[in-house]
């Protein structure tokens, strides 16, 4: 989602984040499963020599109309959140579900979870020459949170006030209520800027790479620190060079890809993915399934004719999801059950499955009094899989006797309309992989940042309040996450139908690229060239 305060991580991935690496360093071979046979997306379980120091890595992603080098609008596009995870370090990644601390040494809670202490690792530098020190984390957090940023809502319960720095290198974090899984926001593309920054434009980072030139929509040239204070710890910069290219149509990327223009294609369609498969010149690549997205129909709970529940259960009996799975996401995808985070340690799998079924979606209907149900479902084709599943909808629901049209929007335009995307009935939904306990805080209950199903009553935001007040024991946490699922499950406003596979292609000798959090916005702090 890109508009001028949401980015698409945070959004349908949503802020970023997910969970894991690519295989050992290099790009990583994972097929889906659950919906027909395809053509196996990767082969590669790692990089095939040591790294090579040295070369120009070409790689183009998605822009947006809002591409911007502001370091609070740093996610506004693939492009842009790409190029920020190499000029500003964060506070810490994700990986294999858990953070990984970087600018922060340790990040501990006290015993109810109400303040969070933060140590500052020692030694780094930003590319300036300036030391890092607690004043500059507690700054850039002060700075995400208090302006309209994606991290924003990620850290809407901290009390920036009541924080205080306690030591050159230790920072308190005062919340303003109990939470478990603060560790987890934290780990969420907080990136650090010096103290007293005021050009957000030309922020200094104390990541690998500096920003050279850039041109909004054409590309930015990025070039490594010799004096990256990371590469003590193992790793890189070993390119000297990156060159990031804004471009917003998919096939233009892949086409750019094997004409020879670029390196590595972020954000390629899976008809692209099935078609160069056997291809010797293009190395296809996908994610572990926890880092996959979740494809939805989105119902707002406040609007006409969702605020009836018998039209919400039409619409989940009107969706065929074998189907969704063997002709949107081409056999690569898995059916979803309602529930966002699948393979997730949090997700309950005892969820049972709704089948396809017009008949009990017309009785539905029938017996609310309700007939020529008319629906417009609000779609874009920024993503594959939303404007496919959207078009796909309109059949499957003829048989339970809805009326479906579509309104598709430019890409360019999709998520710039904030006020669109909380005001429409039904829309499609592609939500990115992030830790699911901030997922569900995120997008669901009254303090939500982008709440796309509408208002949320008590009973949601009483099971929200004990799900992040849990602490220490894990079954309690998992249990309380649970309980925020089962509810959304029965009386939630999405149908999570299909679950598709992030694709990007490279060249066979693009090695190191990580997904680190987000496979759409990969982290290419450790990428290489073999040859």
């Amino acid at each position: 989602m890109t508009f001028h305060q949401i980015d698409r991580r945070a959004l349908l991935r949503g802020a970023g984040a997910g969970l894991g690496t690519l295989l050992a360093g290099g790009l990583l071979a994972a097929c889906g499963s659950g919906g027909g046979k395809a053509p196996q997306l990767a082969t590669s379980s790692g990089p095939s020599m040591a790294p090579r120091k040295g070369g120009r890595l070409r790689a183009a992603f998605a822009g947006s109309a809002a591409e911007s080098t502001n370091v609070l609008q740093a996610t506004n596009s693939a492009v842009d959140y790409v190029r920020a995870r190499l000029v500003w370090d964060t506070l810490g990644e994700i990986d294999d579900s858990k953070p990984v601390w970087r600018l922060a040494e340790s990040v501990e809670p006290n015993a109810d979870a109400t303040r969070w202490t933060v140590r500052v690792r020692d030694g780094v530098t930003f590319s300036d020459g300036r030391k890092l020190t607690a004043e500059d984390v507690l700054f850039s957090l002060r700075t995400l949170a208090g302006n309209p940023t994606t991290q924003a809502g990620l850290l809407a319960g901290l009390d920036p006030a009541a924080s205080a720095v306690r030591d050159p290198r230790t920072v308190e974090l005062a919340l303003k209520s109990p939470d478990g899984f603060f560790d987890l926001a934290l780990a969420q593309s907080i990136f650090v800027i010096p103290n007293g920054t005021t050009d957000f434009e030309h922020a200094v980072g104390s990541g690998p790479f500096v920003l050279k030139n850039w041109t909004r929509g054409a590309s930015s040239l990025l070039t490594a620190r010799t004096d990256y204070w990371g590469a003590a710890l193992g790793g890189g910069p070993y390119l000297d060079e990156i060159e990031l290219s804004s471009v917003a149509d998919a096939g233009a990327r892949i086409n750019g890809l094997k004409a020879g223009q670029f390196d590595y294609a972020g954000g390629i369609t899976l008809t692209a993915a099935r078609a160069e498969a056997r291809n010797p010149d293009v190395r296809v690549v996908t994610a572990p399934q926890e880092l996959w997205s979740d494809l939805a129909l989105t119902m707002n709970l406040g609007l006409q004719p969702f605020d009836k529940p018998a039209v919400l259960q039409a619409v989940r009996y009107a969706i065929d999801r074998e189907a969704m799975v063997r002709t949107v996401t081409l056999g690569y995808g898995e059916v979803a059950d309602d529930a966002l985070g699948r393979h997730q340690s949090w997700y309950d799998a005892s969820l049972p499955r709704r089948a396809y079924d017009p008949e009990k979606a017309k009785k539905a209907l029938a017996d609310a009094g309700l007939s020529d149900v008319k629906l417009s479902v609000r779609t874009s084709d920024y993503e594959y899989g939303t404007l496919e599943s959207a078009t796909a909808f309109v059949q499957q629901a003829r048989a339970a006797g809805l009326a479906v049209g579509v309104d598709k929007i430019p890409a360019a335009d999709y998520y710039t309309d904030f006020k669109a995307l909380l005001s429409t009935p039904l829309q499609t939904n592609l939500y990115h992989a992030m830790p699911l306990p901030l997922q569900l805080s995120f997008f669901y209950g009254s303090k939500a940042s982008y709440p796309f199903t509408g208002p949320a009553g008590p009973t949601l935001d009483g099971l929200l309040t004990a799900m992040h007040a849990a602490v220490g024991d894990d079954a309690k946490r998992t249990k309380a996450v649970q309980d925020v699922q089962h509810y959304l499950y029965d009386q939630g406003g999405d149908a999570v139908f299909a679950r598709i596979p992030p694709v990007a292609a490279a060249k066979p000798t693009v090695q190191g690229v990580k997904a680190l959090g987000s496979f759409d916005y990969p982290c290419l702090r450790d990428a290489f060239l073999s040859s």
